[in-house]
């Protein structure tokens, strides 16, 4: 079973969309922030470790560390660069010219059906 790494600072978002993807049939890890998820992912990527998540689902807006900074640490680091990134954010129409410079594999506006959401993550199994 694959896993995937959901980024988002809202604890109710963020439970949902563990559920939700749980109940598709994926393993699901989860942190509340850049830091965090840096943080999740080195442990992953250690020997021993989980190993890299199928795809990162990453809120933009976020305290501690953003989704764009956590974005640049990930593509500075050459163990987690390949990890494919999907951009989940209601700020997307407004932040356009910001997302677009990401390198981010998908972008999603919140709210996002769940149809449309399941329909990008089939492209990385």
């Amino acid at each position: 079973m694959r896993r995937i790494l959901v980024v988002e600072d809202d604890p109710d978002v963020r439970e949902l969309l563990g559920r939700l993807l749980q109940f598709q049939g994926f393993k699901v890890a989860t942190a509340a922030n850049g830091i965090e998820a840096l943080a999740q992912l080195r442990a992953d990527l250690m020997p021993g470790g989980a190993g890299a998540p199928l795809v990162i689902l990453l809120d933009l807006r976020m305290p501690l560390m953003s989704g764009w900074e956590f974005r640049a640490a990930q593509l500075s680091e050459p163990t987690m660069a390949p990890i494919p990134v999907i951009i989940m954010s209601g700020s997307v129409d407004r932040d356009a010219d910001l997302v677009a410079g990401m390198g981010a594999d998908a972008v999603l506006r919140k709210p996002v059906l769940l149809e449309r959401l399941m329909a990008e993550f089939r492209r990385y199994r």
